[in-house]
Order: structure tokens, then sequence, then C-alpha cells
């Protein structure tokens, strides 16, 4: 069991209780959100870190994924049919409205800056395939990953698991098909191995603790590179830095009230960050630029927050 994961690593003690708790994975979203929004804003304005996150790349947004996909797994685990059958509504239908309202508000926003947007456009943005301003690839892939997870469980019941991997390489292939940009599936299959993790716990935080399993990881995405299976190689890469991050956690926990407070409203910063940063672009610069933009989306942030769990209260 899960309480009983605190192992040994060359005379330290690593806690994988703690380190997959709420409270720890709130603050490694926290930290991760922060370096979405600095390398966001990088766009709009050269700042100092701009080449550091611009390396970082889509591994800012795996832990997202992959913590995503590790609390699925645990609620199906808690509570069962009940929680799939509750999913459409519950998961998709509530996530897909707040979606929604942010896009009413950079609707609005657009008015304002007199962009003038196609009405295609505008309909396409609403399905998370196109964007009127707002970041718009990961809200889409979430989508997709909760109806993944609800199609397999309800369909193939015996290997649901096994089913939302071979569903997520569908998706893959499907919108490198449809979408000529990496970065709308490149690190998607973090998210089933947050269910992996979840479902066989005591296996996975065993074989993670030891670094022969990274040197694997490597081996296997330099292999596949080899081979030109770049986005493979890059999915294995961006899995095995989820892992690392929970062995970090295990082997030191991370305690932060500021990165707390910012993984409390991860899909807030993200989907709203834009609007300032759009708004203030061509009136502001540098550090004052940054410090506005910081405040204002975390004032955003809270406030649309509140909202969101207004509108929850109808659905």
């Amino acid at each position: 069991m899960m309480g009983d994961i605190i192992l040994s690593c060359r005379g330290h003690e690593m806690n994988f209780k703690r380190a997959l708790s709420k409270e720890q994975t709130t603050c490694i979203n926290g930290i991760f959100v922060l370096f979405v929004f600095l390398s966001h804003f990088g766009q709009y304005e050269n700042m100092p870190w701009n080449w550091l996150l611009l390396g970082l790349g889509q591994l800012m947004v795996a832990p997202f994924l992959f913590y995503s996909g590790y609390g699925v797994m645990e609620q199906i685990q808690r509570r069962g049919i009940v929680y799939i059958d509750g999913m459409p509504r519950k998961r998709i239908l509530k996530f897909y409205i707040h979606f929604c309202m942010a896009l009413c508000i950079y609707l609005v926003l657009s008015f304002l800056l007199d962009k003038d947007y196609s009405l295609s456009r505008i309909i396409w943005s609403f399905t998370g395939l196109s964007s009127i301003g707002n970041s718009n690839w990961y809200v889409f892939a979430i989508l997709a990953m909760y109806s993944i997870v609800y199609i397999s469980f309800k369909q193939c019941k015996k290997h649901s698991i096994s089913a939302c991997v071979i569903f997520t390489i569908l998706y893959i292939i499907l919108m490198d098909i449809i979408k000529d940009q990496e970065w709308w599936y490149n690190i998607i299959l973090c998210f089933p191995a947050g269910m992996i993790l979840s479902k066989y716990k005591d296996r996975v935080c065993s074989i993670i603790q030891k670094p022969v399993f990274f040197i694997f990881m490597i081996f296997i995405a330099l292999v596949l590179c080899l081979f030109s299976f770049s986005i493979l190689a890059y999915e294995i890469i961006s899995i095995a830095f989820c892992f690392l991050i929970v062995d970090l956690c295990a082997y030191k926990e991370i305690k932060n009230r500021v990165f707390h407070f910012l993984g409390q409203y991860v899909f807030e910063i993200y989907i709203l960050q834009r609007i300032s940063m759009n708004l203030f672009d061509r009136y502001l610069n540098d550090w004052i630029y940054l410090i506005v933009c910081i405040f204002s989306t975390l004032i955003l942030a809270y406030n649309f927050k509140k909202l969101e769990t207004k509108v929850d209260g109808f659905v």
C-alpha cells in the first residue's frame, strides 16, 4: 500500500507517500505554472531567463499532465464506476465550461484591441483547436485525455489502462496529421504514465528510485532518435523527467507557500495569463510590464476561480 512506500536509497529514506501527496504535487505544479507564465511572457518581452526556459521547453507542462493522470486514477481506484460515470458531467463538461468562460473574456479583449478575428476562427477557438489570443493546446489535450479515460474504462473494463495508452498513441498519430506543431502531442503520454504510477505504486516506486532506470530511459530515447522516432524519444524523456521529480520529492520535501498558492490556480493562470500580456503589451515594457502582468493575472485567476465555483453549482 502507498502508506508503506518509504524506501531506502544509499542510506537516505525516500518517502513516496509524501512525494505524491496533494500538498506536494500542488507545490510542484505551482513551480511549473510560474515557469510557464515566465516562458509565455518571454514571447512578448526579451527577459534574461528566456534562453533557459526555451531549453526546458515542453517539459514545463509535462508535470501537469502527469499529475492529472495520477489524480484521475486515484479517484477511479477510490470511487470506481461512480467516478467514471460522472466524468462526462463533472470532469469534461465543467472543464469545458470553464474554458468557454475564459474565451468570452478574450472575445471582449479582442474587440477592445481591435483584433480582427474571422467568425470561423472564433468558432474553432471554442474547440481548443484554434486561438483568439489565448493558450489552447493544453485545454484540448486535457479534454481529449478525459474522454479517452472515460471511453477506456467504460468499453475496455479488463484492460482499461492499456486501452488508455493505445488511444493516447492514436491521439499522437491523429494530431501529427491535423497539426504541424509537435507541442500538441509530444508530452501527452505523461498522462497515462501518471495513471500507471497510481495503479502500480509499489512496483513503480521501487523501480524509479534506481539510477539505472533513468539511464535506461535515456538509452531508449537515444535509440528512438537514431531511428528517426524523435517524438517518441521526447515522450520518453518527458516521462523520465516526471518520475525524476517524484524521486526528488521523495528524497526531499519541497515546501513553499507561494508555490502552493500558485499550484491551486494552474488552469486559471494558464488560461488567463495572456489577457494582461496582450492588454499591456503596447503600453509597458521590461520589469514594470512583468510585475503588472503577474499581479493582474493573479487577481484575475483568484476571482475567476470563485466564478467557476458558482457556475459549477448549476452543472
